[in-house]
């Protein structure tokens, strides 16, 4: 595993999460500039929601 500093934000779109918490048909749609990447947090998955 390498880890590293996140620079640069995208915006993807998603069939739905798996059961190790990782995205199923993942499809780019672009990059985005309106956001810093340190103000991105990872979305919580439905399952994660619902327990």
């Amino acid at each position: 595993m390498h880890w590293v500093r996140p620079e640069v934000v995208v915006e993807v779109t998603y069939l739905s999460w798996t059961e190790d918490n990782l995205l199923r048909q993942v499809s780019y749609q672009g990059q985005r500039e309106d956001k810093p990447a340190r103000q991105v947090a990872l979305p919580v998955p439905h399952s994660a929601r619902e327990r």
